[in-house]
């Protein structure tokens, strides 16, 4: 059985998905396997992967199936997988070539659930970013005693999950919806005994238009809605949502309170919306206003708080189109 597999959800990637499967292929650690999951991508994606597929018929294998969204192939790739250690990679991303073999020197000597590395955000072919999550390198930690953790990336492909997290913790993707991603990142982090933070940055992560963070469908924005009923059902299931309490209700001041009700304000600053995340937030979270973790927010997000405590929402539309006209 191969250490690793990677699973990739295929859509719409034609322009980009021959530099993301190349990277990999070129791994300096060549135990992996490579799951090429077409979701039904109507571009010529899926004949890609079965090029690649013939090309390495040990290392790659191309799955195609009707489109059910990126949650859908990657909850494929999780039932097909074999290799110790999932890592998901998006079709218009790519690896350094020394990830899987830095990964593997690091599982050697250090055994863990989780295994998180930075990544750089690429624009116009240029870094505009790198992304670290709040941790010591190469020491094994328990979420319960770094609770930032919690704060960092929500996103599935900046670490290496055991398999067991999703095949004997029951943990899916949600499938064709929004915010799918904080769902499993929050339970993932839950779940896992020990997580270490490899030092380098080995992920390239493709900034591009279209993404559903950055897309003016104002009314999906209600969907962060029931990602947190999820999250919030799932923790209570499983007897953590009181341990998590304090961490859950900044997550959701961050993400449902500010980074949703901005992206909403900006589009319709009427929306019915702005008051239903105000409303969730006093029912579930009623004492959000002192939790503890409110200090970690950067000047400009404690702006934003305190405007949307106040219902200001035409002055936080001002504001982003201000920064926006000037360029930041």
């Amino acid at each position: 059985m191969p250490q690793f597999s990677i699973i990739i959800p295929v859509y719409r990637v034609e322009e980009y998905l021959e530099k993301c499967v190349d990277s990999i292929l070129a791994q300096t650690c060549q135990d992996f396997e490579l799951l090429l999951i077409d979701d039904g991508s109507p571009d010529g994606s899926g004949a890609i992967c079965d090029r690649y597929a013939a090309s390495h018929p040990n290392q790659v294998r191309a799955l195609h199936q009707p489109n059910g969204g990126a949650g859908a192939a990657r909850n494929r790739g999780i039932e097909l997988a074999q290799g110790d250690y999932l890592l998901f990679v998006d079709g218009d991303d790519w690896l350094a070539p020394n990830l899987l073999e830095d990964l593997s020197a690091s599982i050697a000597a250090t055994p863990a659930d989780l295994y998180l590395f930075g990544a750089l955000v690429e624009r116009d072919g240029k870094v505009t970013g790198e992304l670290h999550e709040e941790l010591p390198a190469d020491l094994p930690t328990h979420t319960k005693d770094a609770p930032q953790l919690f704060f960092g990336v929500m996103a599935p492909w900046n670490r290496a999950y055991r398999r067991t997290l999703f095949t004997e913790g029951g943990i899916r993707f949600a499938t064709k919806v929004w915010y799918e991603d904080i769902r499993i990142v929050t339970k993932v982090l839950a779940l896992a005994e020990q997580v270490v933070r490899l030092p380098g940055a080995y992920y390239h992560y493709l900034q591009r238009e279209g993404s559903a963070m950055n897309n003016k469908n104002c009314a999906r924005n209600v969907e962060i809605l029931y990602a947190f009923d999820d999250i919030l059902g799932w923790f209570g299931e499983h007897g953590l949502r009181e341990a998590y309490r304090d961490e859950l209700t900044f997550l959701a001041i961050s993400h449902l309170l500010i980074a949703a009700s901005v992206r909403v304000a900006r589009i319709d600053c009427k929306s019915e919306l702005l008051g239903q995340f105000r409303d969730y937030m006093e029912k579930n979270f009623p004492d959000f206003r002192e939790n503890r973790y409110l200090p970690r927010l950067d000047r400009n997000k404690r702006l934003v708080y305190r405007l949307l405590l106040k219902r200001r929402y035409r002055v936080v539309r001002l504001l982003f189109r201000m920064k926006e006209a000037l360029g930041r």
